[in-house]
């Protein structure tokens, strides 16, 4: 892993491994969205054992390159900060936001429906966070680290990656609707990344994003399936100002907060 490093190699190198994991999976995702499913909660479960699949390959890769320990997936409770619940507390406004906008009285739950819910959840929690936030971002942070903020680039840099990812919906929305989720995606990865540096562990990143996939998926399993309607401008406005303020600036505030420890630890010459 120390020629990831490597003085004589440009920034954008770095780059490449993330990028072509990401796309991928993503290429792994549509072979199985290609397949027959008897339903749509059915087609979520098949995703959700992809996602879990690719999971467990990132964690052995953590492990090979020695990232595991860095990128917080084996840092017990203890170490981390007293604050940390603080942390999560904004990104929470977003699941219940979403919370919000759902009927629950008109929701149907049933054990098979909540299993698959609390699945599919977790499933993309462990799989976006051990991806992005886990090895993307630790990845990038070393290969950068003799340089000034590196942290704060790669924690930028994993983010668009996560953004540029959501561009894979134009297969199955309309392009109105994809460029709004490749904002949000982006905005978000920097909040998520935020709370991975100043935690110094995935384990809170991953429990927060599982819990806004639940809030926003209670339609999907516990609703009545109806035609997708295309978001209004006005909508995607307001949302991306939500997401900014209670994502994108603590995190940013985190990633800044995080990456004056590193200086402050680092001898000068």
């Amino acid at each position: 892993m120390n020629s990831i490093a490597a003085a004589d190699r440009p920034a954008w190198a770095a780059l490449v491994l993330p990028i072509v994991l990401l796309g991928a999976s993503m290429l792994l995702f549509v072979a199985v969205g290609a397949a027959d499913y008897p339903g749509k909660i059915a087609k979520e479960m098949g995703r959700s054992t992809a996602q879990l699949a690719i999971a467990a390959a990132l964690v052995f890769l953590l492990y090979r390159t020695g990232l595991a320990r860095e990128a917080g997936l084996t840092r017990p409770v203890r170490e981390w900060p007293r604050g940390w619940p603080l942390a999560v507390i904004p990104m929470a406004l977003i699941g219940l936001i979403n919370l919000l906008s759902v009927d629950v009285q008109a929701l149907s739950f049933d054990l098979p429906r909540v299993a698959g819910w609390l699945y599919n959840s977790m499933s993309t929690g462990l799989f976006e966070e051990i991806l992005l936030r886990g090895f993307c971002f630790y990845y990038l942070y070393r290969a950068w680290h003799n340089r000034p903020n590196a942290l704060i680039k790669a924690g930028i840099a994993q983010a668009l990656i996560f953004g540029i990812a959501h561009a894979f919906n134009i297969f199955q929305a309309p392009l109105g609707d994809v460029v709004p989720q490749v904002v949000y995606a982006t905005l978000l990865g920097i909040g998520f990344a935020g709370i991975a540096a100043y935690t110094r562990s995935l384990w809170p990143v991953i429990g927060i994003h599982a819990f806004i996939n639940a809030m926003g998926d209670l339609d999907v399993f516990f609703g009545v399936e109806s035609p997708a309607e295309a978001g209004s401008a006005s909508g995607y406005v307001v949302a991306i100002v939500i997401i900014f303020v209670v994502s994108t600036l603590p995190g940013l505030a985190m990633l800044r907060r995080r990456q004056a420890q590193i200086d402050g630890a680092t001898p000068h010459a």
